[in-house]
């Protein structure tokens, strides 16, 4: 019995030697990432004798979601094969072709993942091979842990930006500020290895772009590095007034902020007409008046019916500045928008599995696109985090009751129990029902909530 991954190749192959008796076999100290298997040599083969075994880290799923759209509803599972089905020791790319801990995609994921399933150790571990992994002049590789290769591509502040993500993303949702306080001496040899590359008005450029678009991306790697490296740097600034010592980048942050706006607006709009463009500048609070980036990114996403135009990078910020910009309805239209490209076309094309690559080709199991997850859970449920009390000691209820969708549900477990959010529209009104354990701070519309079940028609 032969397991192939690539036809010609041992790679991903298992052999089987038939000894003539009847026995049970299943692979050892190895897993294959797979849809479909073939069984020659048997006269009558029987599909109950064969079963797959779906093996990743034993994380516990934390969150619950269903909605009235069932595409959204399959789409949100796919997410969860692809996010459990590359779960091994590291947050891996794919389970087929690499199997490696590629930087990108977990920066990309890793709230999706901390909303979704208990993976507070796993990333906890995974933190410390980030650290291993760090040379002596503070260059870090695009996949971790690695055997040497990754230093010279596919790294940059788009994939060494996870050093601080994991702890910033642990903190906010476990409460946990060690992993913030133990990453302080790699943030400083980090963030000192990226000042050695600036030119002389401080910008750079290094390592990935706006990676796998549906398009070729017209945003410069200047800007996406200069606007990471400002999130980089308030996340070290976080750690050290943590640490009690607040002030330590503080300087920095403004003198880059000022420079990138200087660079990068004229008239109130940026000047890199592109969507994920608007979007970091928004998100990254990199403006001094919202309002003509709001009509510019409206813009943006009209033009292209809907649909959005932005690769890994991009589309991670561009659901939350539309959220900012109070426009989650565009975001829903773009998650759930028909045609190329979008998530409902890898569902059209029988996707099992969130895709690589918009296009549809190479890995079609790939987590890095996975992010609506958390804008679902923020946005349609509606359970925030307040970043004053992290750790969901106290939570924001708000959820957004988006045009087309008729209801919506969901929950996400906390350690003093599990807060649930309800809603469905009726003739001319929204019914509205939030559930609180005992022990969890929470407010829905600026008003603190008893623990308990609420209810409120809109």
């Amino acid at each position: 019995m032969l397991v192939h991954y690539k036809e010609g190749s041992p790679f991903q192959t298992d052999r089987f030697i038939c000894s003539g008796e009847s026995f049970t076999w299943s692979p050892l100290f190895c897993y294959h990432g797979f849809r479909y298997i073939e069984i020659t040599g048997l006269d009558s083969p029987d599909s109950a004798e064969v079963s797959g075994v779906f093996v990743h880290q034993a994380v516990e799923p934390l969150s619950g979601f269903g909605c009235s759209n069932k595409r959204l509803e399959k789409l949100f599972e796919i997410g969860r094969i692809a996010t459990l089905s590359n779960l091994f020791y590291m947050p891996t790319d794919c389970p087929t072709r690499e199997k490696l801990g590629w930087a990108n995609d977990a920066q990309a994921s890793a709230e999706q993942m901390l909303i979704n399933y208990d993976t507070e150790k796993f990333f906890k571990k995974w933190l410390i091979d980030i650290y291993d992994a760090m040379r002596e002049d503070g260059a870090l590789p695009g996949i971790i842990p690695t055997g040497g290769w990754g230093y010279t591509w596919g790294n940059g502040p788009v994939s060494d930006g996870v050093l601080f993500e994991l702890p910033h993303m642990l903190y906010l949702y476990t409460g946990d500020s060690r992993p913030l306080m133990d990453s302080r001496p790699y943030f400083k040899r980090y963030i000192d290895f990226i000042r050695s590359m600036e030119d002389a008005e401080g910008f750079f450029e290094y390592g990935l772009d706006d990676h796998a678009p549906p398009e070729k991306s017209n945003v410069p790697l200047k800007f996406i590095c200069a606007a990471i490296f400002i999130k980089t740097l308030r996340i070290a600034e976080l750690a050290e007034t943590l640490a009690g010592n607040p002030g330590v980048y503080a300087t920095d942050i403004e003198r880059r902020a000022a420079n990138f706006k200087r660079r990068y607006i004229e008239n109130g709009r940026c000047t890199v007409n592109e969507q994920t463009a608007v979007a970091m500048m928004i998100t990254h609070d990199l403006y001094d008046n919202l309002e003509p980036l709001k009509a510019q990114l409206m813009a943006l996403v009209e033009d292209r019916d809907f649909h959005h135009n932005c690769g890994m990078v991009g589309l991670r910020h561009l659901y939350n500045a539309l959220n900012i910009c109070g426009l989650a309805d565009y975001a829903y239209k773009i998650i759930t928008a028909k045609g190329y490209p979008g998530y409902d076309d890898w569902l059209e094309g029988g996707a099992t599995a969130l895709w690589e690559l918009w296009q549809g080709h190479t890995s079609h199991n790939h987590h890095m696109y996975s992010d609506f997850m958390a804008w679902i859970m923020k946005t349609l449920v509606g359970i925030n985090i307040d970043p004053a009390k992290p750790g969901f000691e106290a939570v924001i209820i708000a959820p957004v009751f988006v045009e087309g969708l008729q209801s919506c549900a969901g929950y996400r477990d906390v350690p003093v129990g599990r807060i649930s959010v309800r809603w469905e529209r009726t003739a001319d009104s929204v019914r509205l029902e939030i559930d609180l354990p005992d022990g969890v701070d929470a407010e829905y519309g600026g008003q603190k909530l008893e623990p308990g079940k609420h209810i409120y028609i809109i």
